[in-house]
């Protein structure tokens, strides 16, 4: 089983191909989404129950889930599945302090990243984007209690701190998960993200975390999480597009007919 981590995952995007995985694993995945509705996803058919969608295209696994079932599947997923590909885990952080929205106006984001600030005028709830929105890794601070419409707790407000992570990171993300180098791999990016302040806030919450090392590896996945993109996510697109509009199309693959020549 994996190790312990104080963060937890929010939302996880993976897929698989069918013959990387055993069949009492894929058992219990169709277990959980029994009695589900009935969805199809990026050319994958298969069923959501609960925040998991779990469904195939003949070929491969796909696996999304959402809030708490996230953080339920992701110990499901072994890293060594021949052909695992993570294309979003996302991780979390929820903090209680005094006032969330003066915490993520006064956050000074690092120079090195493009950052956005969103303040409501008028009631309670900010937010702060640290990265692109197209970034491999990026940072997200909001107001938990205000975006919930929660009430406050003893006096204190939820500052949910997420770290969205895409591709090879999210590979790596998964891998510092099941070692119990979650809180690791999440401080290391909140502290070259954000500034002292913040990181400190972090460093309270891990306290009383072993804060085992951080494991960095180079999954050497970029080239391969592009062709199953491709192959499973534009390609569908496109056959879907060419019912309606193949001038369109041909133009598109005339494009890339060029960039071939």
């Amino acid at each position: 089983m994996p190790k312990e981590n104080t963060v937890k995952a929010d939302y996880l995007v993976a897929t698989v191909p069918l013959t990387s995985i055993s069949p009492e694993r894929l058992n219990v995945f169709e277990e959980l989404s029994t009695g589900g509705k009935f969805r199809r996803i990026f050319g994958y058919a298969g069923y959501v129950k609960d925040n998991f969608y779990v469904g195939d295209n003949g070929e491969r696994l796909m696996l999304q889930a959402t809030g708490s079932m996230a953080d339920r599947i992701w110990p499901l997923i072994d890293t060594t599945w021949q052909g695992l590909s993570v294309a979003r885990l996302d991780i979390q952080l929820t903090i209680l302090v005094a006032d969330a929205d003066s915490v993520i106006c006064r956050t000074i984001p690092s120079a090195a990243y493009k950052a956005i600030r969103m303040v409501n005028l008028g009631e309670r709830g900010s937010t702060l984007y640290v990265g692109s929105s197209k970034s491999r890794c990026r940072l997200r601070m909001y107001n938990k209690t205000a975006e919930a419409g929660e009430e406050r707790v003893q006096d204190m407000e939820k500052l949910r701190i997420e770290l969205q992570t895409r591709d090879d990171y999210a590979d790596r993300c998964l891998i510092n998960m099941h070692a119990g180098s979650g809180d690791m791999f999440f401080r290391y990016y909140v502290s070259r993200m954000t500034d002292g302040f913040v990181t400190n806030l972090v460093d309270r919450a891990f306290q009383h975390s072993d804060m085992v090392s951080m494991i960095d590896v180079d999954t050497d996945k970029p080239d391969e999480s592009r062709k199953v993109w491709l192959e499973n996510t534009v390609l569908p697109a496109l056959a879907k597009l060419s019912v309606s509009d193949k001038d369109y199309v041909r133009e598109f693959l005339q494009k890339i007919k060029e960039l071939l020549d």
